[in-house]
């Protein structure tokens, strides 16, 4: 069954929650970014961007407020965490 834009930008902000913590509080994949020289954030935020996008996209499906609900919860948690993860890069980067 095909499900819209709306739904997977909604699923795929509900990912991107576990996938941040994951990442912040697991030392070892530090390790293994440190040898290709990408932080493990900046992949993170990728995936939170084009989330973020697709939620955009995904409102012009809206035709009920369940759907505009969906669709506000799913740009608000990625905008927000788009915010958490720069705010994280921008200070890191100061204090190295």
């Amino acid at each position: 069954m095909f499900m819209n834009v709306n739904v997977w930008s909604f699923l795929g902000a509900l990912v991107c929650i576990p996938l941040f913590l994951f990442t912040i509080f697991t030392p070892t994949i530090f390790k293994l970014f440190q040898m290709t020289g990408t932080h493990p954030l900046i992949i993170v935020f990728g995936v939170t961007l084009v989330i973020f996008l697709f939620g955009l996209v995904g409102l012009k499906d809206v035709r009920e407020w369940k759907a505009m609900t969906r669709s506000m919860v799913s740009l608000i948690l990625t905008a927000l965490l788009m915010v958490v993860i720069g705010f994280i890069m921008i200070v890191g980067s100061l204090l190295s």
